[in-house]
C-alpha cells in the first residue's frame, strides 16, 4: 500500500485519455517543444545535428510505453534499431551520438521470459551502434526491475565494453556498484536518482541523497572508467569541476550530461570552457507521458521546466 498513491498518481497522468485532452493546451505544445527533440525521428535526429554543430554530444531516446507484450517490445527494438542506423548514417554525427534505452520498453517485465527478451534485443542494438560507430547507455529504471537490469547490464558489458551503465546515487548500494563496474574503458553514468523507492533499496531523505551523491561523484571521478555526470544541480556541478581539476580528468573521460531544454546557457557555459557536454533529446510522440513521468519521479524538476520556460521567454 505504500507506493498506492504515487501510482493512481502515474496512472492519471500517463492516462491515454488525459493526454489526449491536454495534448491539445498551447503550454503543453510548448512544453513539448522546448523539452522534446521532435515527434519524428527525421525531427529528432535535425535536432540532435543543431546541438552538435554547436559544440554539444547528444543521447536519443525513442518515448516508447513499457512492453506488455512481445510485439510492443520487438516494435521499440525496432525503433531503438532506427534511430541508431540513422545517427551512424551521417559521419559527422556518430562520434557525438549515443542511443539511451530502457530495458522496459524492451521485454525485461513481460510474463514469459521478460529479462532474457530484453538482453536479447539489447544486444541487437548494441551490435548495430558498434557497427555505427554510435554509443549506448542502458537506464536503470524503477527498483523493482533493479537487479535484472544490473544482470543485463553485467552479459553486455562482456561483449559490448563501453555500453554506458546507470548509477542512482540514492541506492544504498551506489558506491558499491560503482566500485564493482569501475574499469578502463567502461562508462558509468551516475544520477541522483529515484527518492520513491522502498526504504530497504533507496535512501529517502534530500539532505542523505545529497551527500550519497557528493560520495559517488568523487568515487567515480577517482576511478578509471569514463565519468558520465548526469545532474543539473549547481552545486554538484561545482563539485565536480573542482574534483574534475584537482584529480586532473581531462575532457575525454569526463562529461556533463542534461536534459533537453534544461539550463541551456549552463550547458554553453560548460562547453565553452572545454567540458564535453551531452544532452538527452527524447523523441516521439509519447511526451505528455515523458514529462508527467518526470514530475512524478522528481516533483523539483516541475521547478527546472518552469525556470527553463521562463529563461527561454
Amino acid at each position: 500500500m505504500r507506493f498506492r498513491a504515487r501510482d493512481l498518481a502515474v496512472h492519471a497522468a500517463t492516462s491515454d485519455r488525459i493526454a489526449a485532452a491536454v495534448a491539445k493546451l498551447p503550454p503543453a505544445r510548448e512544453i513539448a517543444a522546448s523539452y522534446v527533440a521532435g515527434r519524428t525521428l527525421d525531427q529528432a535526429v535535425a535536432t540532435a545535428t543543431d546541438a552538435v554543430d554547436k559544440g554539444l554530444e547528444v543521447s536519443l531516446h525513442p518515448l516508447a510505453r513499457e512492453a506488455e507484450t512481445p510485439q510492443m517490445a520487438e516494435q521499440a527494438t525496432v525503433q531503438l534499431l532506427e534511430t541508431t542506423a540513422a545517427l551512424g548514417a551521417d559521419p559527422e554525427l556518430a562520434p557525438h551520438a549515443e542511443v539511451s534505452i530502457a530495458l522496459s520498453t524492451l521485454g525485461i517485465g513481460l510474463a514469459e521470459d521478460g529479462p532474457q527478451v530484453a538482453l536479447a534485443n539489447a544486444q541487437r542494438i548494441c551490435r548495430e551502434a558498434r557497427n555505427a560507430g554510435v554509443l549506448v547507455t542502458v537506464a536503470d529504471e524503477r527498483p523493482e526491475t533493479h537487479d535484472q537490469v544490473l544482470d543485463a547490464v553485467r552479459s553486455l558489458l562482456a561483449d559490448f565494453p563501453d555500453t554506458g551503465v546507470v548509477v542512482q546515487a540514492a541506492r544504498h548500494d551506489s558506491l558499491d556498484q560503482i566500485r564493482e563496474l569501475s574499469a578502463a574503458g567502461r562508462r558509468i553514468r551516475l544520477c541522483k536518482g529515484d527518492y520513491t523507492g522502498p526504504r530497504e533499496e533507496m535512501v529517502v531523505s534530500p539532505h542523505d541523497v545529497d551527500l550519497r551523491m557528493a560520495a559517488c561523484l568523487r568515487t567515480l571521478l577517482q576511478g578509471p572508467a569514463t565519468a558520465l555526470i548526469a545532474t543539473h544541480d549547481p552545486v554538484f556541478i561545482a563539485i565536480a569541476e573542482r574534483l574534475i581539476a584537482d584529480l586532473n580528468r581531462g575532457p575525454h573521460n569526463v562529461e556533463f550530461q542534461m536534459l533537453q531544454g534544461i539550463r541551456p546557457f549552463e550547458q554553453r557555459r560548460l562547453a565553452d570552457i572545454g567540458h564535453k557536454v551531452r544532452v538527452y533529446l527524447p523523441w516521439g510522440s509519447d511526451w505528455y507521458s515523458y514529462c508527467t513521468r518526470r514530475i512524478i519521479e522528481r516533483p523539483a524538476n516541475l521547478l527546472l521546466f518552469s525556470r527553463s520556460l521562463v529563461v527561454r521567454r
